[in-house]
């Protein structure tokens, strides 16, 4: 080998060794230079199956969208999701699926309160973007999280809501509560309890409660009955809580009815009937979406039966599940607009916290800041009119 080629076999030799020891860059996990790897957990299947397959279409709408107009920046979305079926095992498997498989960028919309609540942990030491857009309860932002926001009202601004509206508005001077036993019903009970002493100096007449998946109600409401209350708050789910509704009416509980936020929907009357009429609750959202004339919902509408249901859409369908989470993709559609090519999850988490009056057109302005991920505090008050529709009756706002 002649001198030269020696030196330049040195020079080689040195380059790779130089190489090899050099500090490996990593790309940001779920980022390529043309997708950005988007991940979501929430019941399909079960009792609570409603609330996840409205979220699921509105963020695979949003995703159809975006990527049949090029994507953002260049890069299409890749949405993957999984069914947690409402329960706390499957969330966990399938948020470190999410994570550690999958590989996502972040993740959007969620589960219910107790699908979210046992992973918040992982996503928080993980350092994963969450917008969520389903679970209401106060402790998703308990303790602070710098990767977790919300779109809607939590559970405190719902029932400040539905409270103050009970006992202002309709005088209610003997209130009494038949709740859901898990986190979302838990919860919002123990607001109620609280606000109720602190706030208006009484207390509860009755207090019950009942498991997700019951059917008959008949002990609970005949022992609310036996306290004699004039209001009853009913902290549950929309089938339930039609069913509630009705057996309330047929064991002749003469009393003006109430509903937290997820009873909301147009599944309160199919499981109620007239029993429903004068029913009033709390929404997450400006309008019922199924029969708002909103132009933002009604593009949503038409374009979500023309995607994925041409036929007819199920029951209870849009919900404003669907509307929370459409609105969950499109503020995360601007914020990673914003941040633009160079996309990072610190980067997307600092510009996530520049929002204000962020407006969706079809849920209340959203803002956050460094140090508060509720996106708002507003929600409206709706009541079941002679037609069993939906109406808006007052706006609600603050604490």
């Amino acid at each position: 080998m002649t001198k030269l080629a020696r030196r330049l076999s040195f020079a080689v030799i040195a380059t790779v060794a130089s190489v090899a020891l050099a500090p490996v860059l990593r790309a940001e996990p779920g980022v390529t230079d043309s997708e950005i790897r988007i991940g979501m957990w929430t019941p399909l299947s079960g009792p609570v199956a409603l609330l996840g397959q409205s979220a699921r279409d509105a963020v695979r709408l949003w995703a159809k969208e975006v990527n049949e107009k090029g994507g953002i920046q260049g890069r299409k979305i890749n949405f993957i999701f999984y069914d947690d079926a409402g329960s706390p095992q499957e969330a966990q498997a399938a948020v470190r699926r999410l994570i550690d498989q999958d590989q996502v960028f972040m993740l959007i919309s969620g589960s219910v309160s107790g699908s979210t609540l046992p992973v918040r942990q992982i996503i928080t030491r993980e350092k994963v973007p969450f917008v969520s857009s389903i679970s209401s309860n106060i402790n998703l932002m308990k303790p602070f999280s710098r990767y977790i926001f919300r779109i809607y009202g939590n559970e405190d601004t719902q029932a400040y809501g539905i409270l103050g509206w009970m006992m202002k508005n309709e005088n209610i001077q003997r209130p009494a509560i038949l709740y859901n036993s898990n986190d979302y019903g838990v919860g919002g009970y123990q607001i109620y309890e609280e606000r109720l002493k602190t706030e208006y100096k009484i207390a509860s007449v009755a207090a019950e409660r009942y498991n997700p998946g019951d059917q008959d109600f008949t002990a609970q409401l005949l022992r609310i009955k036996a306290a004699n209350p004039d209001g009853l708050l009913v902290y549950a789910f929309a089938q339930e809580a039609g069913i509630i509704v009705r057996q309330a009416k047929e064991l002749g509980l003469a009393v003006k009815l109430f509903g937290g936020g997820g009873t909301s929907t147009p599944l309160l009357q199919r499981g109620a009937g007239p029993a429903a009429i004068g029913f009033t609750a709390v929404l997450v959202v400006p309008e019922i979406p199924e029969s708002s004339t909103n132009p933002a919902v009604v593009e949503y509408r038409d374009k979500l039966k023309a995607a994925f249901y041409p036929e007819a859409f199920p029951p209870g369908r849009p919900s404003e599940y669907d509307t929370a989470a459409y609105a969950a993709a499109k503020i995360t559609q601007a914020t990673l607009d914003k941040v633009g090519r160079n996309l990072t999850r610190e980067a997307f988490v600092d510009m996530l916290e520049s929002t204000k009056n962020f407006e969706t057109g079809m849920t209340f302005p959203i803002s956050y800041s460094k140090d508060n991920h509720e996106g708002t505090t507003e929600t409206e008050i709706v009541r079941v009119d002679a037609d069993l529709k939906w109406q808006a009756v007052a706006r609600a706002s603050g604490k």
